[in-house]
């Protein structure tokens, strides 16, 4: 997606699946360079490959019954390099596990009910659910931040994103599996009882009985769910450089995700103004990039003249971040004459708390 390239699972390495169908998984991803969902409009994209439909069929039949016993020979990767503790936990889900995770502000927020504490900042992380008589290993982090008591994010009230946390960690400090690729099992009688229960338990990293699993997970190689978007990418304009300028506007004012802030970039780039650092600003916000925004919307209020639109929408940033003193004094500078939705009524009844 952000380079221009289409890995394709090892999975499909098989005489099993057709020439067309494996050419229909490429079309499917290529895809989402201008689809960032499996919304209608993608829908009707991907069905004018020739019998896409028939193809999903085989792929979804091969997949259902792929073998659950892959070995991973080859050490790619050490993530337990320079950590002193290895923490397993236990989150809430099983089918939908990866809703567990929320990323939000270059991070990654992890729901769950253990409640542990005491655990080495130099640690690795590895998240289970709980399959009736093994544990599965779904995802795991990298010095990862524990938070006893749950906390929370509520920006909802101001156009953001309300969640709960006990877990965080940067956004490129997580691995999170595909459903299809979660095939590593512990037994439960592996644990102590207390795991159960307690949801989490900590070893030391040179724990003998752990070794197995961290073999697993540094010679993993089938490829990670993606969660948000990669520091490096958010910068990034390609491929749409060459799209002409209304295109591009048009796709930074209504779109959200990469491709929203890919366009922005784009018209940045083209005409560094009050107008393109607006939509850029916009598109990071909508991809819950919060801190990026509020940066990139303070340039463009610098150029705005009192535009009462660009006040209103920098406030709602300011209760997000949590800046009083800029949010009161922009309270001030707002025009009467703009229409106070919801979110804004919120913001400046938070900032003037």
């Amino acid at each position: 997606m952000y380079n221009n390239q289409i890995t394709v699972s090892r999975a499909f390495n098989s005489n099993d699946i057709s020439y067309e169908a494996l050419a229909s998984v490429v079309y499917h991803e290529s895809l989402h360079q201008d689809f960032a969902d499996h919304d209608r409009k993608f829908m009707l994209r991907a069905n004018r490959f020739p019998n896409y439909k028939t193809y999903a069929k085989e792929l979804d039949e091969y997949l259902s019954d792929y073998s659950l016993n892959l070995k991973y020979d080859k050490i790619i990767a050490d993530y337990s390099k320079g950590k002193n503790e290895v923490a397993f936990v236990i989150i809430p889900y099983l089918e939908d596990f990866q809703n567990a995770f929320t990323f939000y502000d270059g991070n990654i927020y992890i729901d769950t009910e253990a409640q542990v504490s005491n655990v080495s900042k130099s640690n690795l992380t590895i998240f289970l659910i709980d399959n009736g008589k093994k544990y599965h290993i779904v995802a795991w982090a990298e010095n990862a931040e524990f938070f006893k008591e749950q906390k929370q994010i509520l920006h909802g009230d101001f156009g953001g994103l309300d969640f709960s946390y006990r877990i965080s960690t940067l956004r490129d400090n997580v691995k999170i599996l595909f459903d299809t690729t979660c095939t590593y099992a512990i037994w439960k009688n592996a644990f102590p009882a207390s795991l159960e229960t307690d949801k989490f338990c900590v070893y030391n990293i040179g724990a003998d009985l752990i070794q197995e699993d961290i073999k697993y997970i540094n010679s993993y190689c089938e490829g990670f769910y993606e969660l948000g978007m990669a520091p490096f990418a958010i910068g990034i304009a390609a491929p749409y450089e060459q799209l002409p300028y209304k295109e591009l506007y048009e796709i930074a004012v209504n779109e959200a995700g990469f491709r929203g802030i890919w366009a922005a970039n784009a018209l940045c780039k083209i005409d560094l103004n009050y107008d393109t650092l607006f939509n850029r600003a916009d598109a990071l916000r909508d991809s819950g990039l919060i801190t990026l925004a509020y940066n990139e919307m303070k340039k463009a209020y610098s150029l705005a003249n009192k535009n009462p639109n660009c006040t209103a929408e920098l406030i709602k940033l300011c209760a997000m971040v949590s800046d009083f003193s800029l949010g009161n004094q922009l309270i001030k500078e707002l025009s009467g004459s703009i229409a106070v939705d919801e979110y804004l009524a919120n913001s400046i009844a938070h900032l003037q708390k």
